[in-house]
């Protein structure tokens, strides 16, 4: 398969969503801001795809502190990791960041539809490897000192993940904040700077890289 072929794949979770035989039995549920979707320990009976919105898996420090460990924004799948590694119930919190539509299955039709579909198995592991690639750059991310390095290396890697000619942004800036680690009014400081500097443009929700050498040169 050529790499025109794999750009042209549709996304895994619209393949499920438009499915012939599974899509008409997702059942759609929208979520206030704050709410709780699952609690830990609640067993894991769904897959939900998220349409619109941002979730956020947390634990809670023993002082009472809370630690968002991940992110699923518009397209992103979950438990997948918890569920086909045997985890049967959720080990953290999950909430929504925002406003988030989640469109929910049944696992084990979940898992038949895996099975009987060559090509949406095959785009579920297109979306496993993208996703685990973000994880892997996020965590080098932390090496670099200031914000300005962390800024530019995410925005590099981003843009090997997305191949395409804009990076999509973090549902939020608050999001983006919390990935990178840093303090939400010192990145909206550092991004506006960068982009002065003409690095890129940014229009709304997506970044246009404009000088990706002076980006690497940062590094």
């Amino acid at each position: 398969m050529s790499d025109c072929d794999i750009l042209a794949e549709p996304s895994f979770a619209s393949s499920c969503l438009r499915h012939p035989v599974f899509g008409e039995l997702f059942r759609r549920k929208t979520y206030k801001l704050g709410e709780t979707i699952r609690a830990i320990g609640t067993p894991i009976k769904e897959f939900g795809i998220v349409v619109d919105g941002c979730l956020k898996s947390c634990r809670s420090t023993v002082d009472g502190d809370e630690l968002c460990s991940a992110y699923f924004e518009k397209d992103d799948v979950f438990p997948e990791l918890l569920y086909f590694t045997g985890t049967k119930e959720y080990t953290y919190n999950l909430s929504a960041a925002k406003r988030t539509t989640v469109m929910w299955l049944g696992a084990p039709y979940f898992e038949l539809m895996l099975r009987t579909d060559d090509q949406l198995l095959y785009r579920f592991m297109l979306y496993l490897s993208k996703r685990g690639l973000k994880n892997q750059m996020l965590l080098a991310c932390l090496r670099y000192r200031t914000i300005r390095e962390r800024v530019a290396f995410w925005l590099l890697e981003m843009d090997g993940i997305a191949q395409g000619d804009r990076v999509q942004l973090p549902a939020s800036q608050t999001i983006w904040a919390n990935e990178l680690r840093v303090s939400r009014a010192s990145l909206n400081q550092e991004i506006k700077r960068m982009e002065r500097l003409g690095y890129f443009r940014i229009k709304g929700h997506q970044l246009e890289l404009l000088d990706r050498e002076g980006l690497g040169n940062l590094l």
